[in-house]
């Protein structure tokens, strides 16, 4: 549980999946990236990697990822191990929170982990906090002036909604909200109500290699 922790004391791991459609389960991940922000430090980017789905890439004409590109590309299972471990000890982040946190729960499951982490969305989060409306990822970066390289790549939008995240501290500071209970009491949304959890522990990785990951982004912005 999470309730009685300060915001400022707890790292975050920001999230984002391209997938092959909309629906968890049926549809898989195509590339997954995990930007890490520990207490008092600069997001990094802890996984970034194309993942091959085991089915037809499917939404090519919105992330650009071709069939080619994930013909050699490791599956969740490969990389699992590495996935985790960027995620454990963390509060989960997402732009969209409630799509990307249906493809987690769906990912970990085929490797045999169902525990959901706590976790936030910092699209809704700008309607709780009073700093804008509810808008897509773009809207929001050009609102508070964030670059955002990639779009619809999982690594550039992660390292956007990371950047995202340190816009939205002063209205938390503002409106004297320094735990994760006193976030929820603004105002419930669905996602506070995963506040009763706890982050992924670091052991759930043991004993799970860490497969050889094939980063798209790295190529095109390194």
């Amino acid at each position: 549980m999470i309730l009685n922790q300060l915001i400022d004391e707890l790292p975050i791991a920001v999230i984002d999946f391209e997938t092959t459609g909309l629906y968890a389960g049926p549809d898989r991940i195509v590339e997954a990236a995990v930007v890490r922000i520990e207490p008092g430090e600069e997001p990094t980017l802890a996984f970034d990697s194309l993942i091959r789905p085991g089915r037809p890439v499917g939404a090519t004409f919105i992330h650009g990822i071709t069939e080619a590109d994930v013909a050699d590309a490791p599956t969740f299972d490969d990389v699992a191990g590495e996935f985790v471990r960027a995620l454990s000890g963390c509060v989960v982040a997402a732009y969209n929170a409630s799509f990307d946190m249906s493809f987690l729960r769906a990912e970990l499951a085929t490797v045999g982990i169902r525990h959901a982490p706590p976790h936030m969305c910092l699209m809704y989060l700008r309607q709780l906090l009073d700093i804008g409306r509810v808008c897509k990822l773009g809207l929001a970066c050009r609102a508070h002036g964030v670059r955002l390289n990639g779009a619809h790549s999982a690594a550039g939008d992660a390292l956007a909604t990371a950047d995202l995240w340190f816009h939205y501290l002063p209205a938390m500071k503002a409106k004297k909200v320094r735990t994760y209970g006193d976030m929820a009491r603004l105002k419930s949304y669905q996602f506070t109500k995963s506040f009763d959890r706890a982050p992924l522990p670091a052991g759930l990785a043991d004993g799970r290699a860490a497969g050889q990951t094939k980063s798209r982004f790295r190529e095109a912005f390194a």
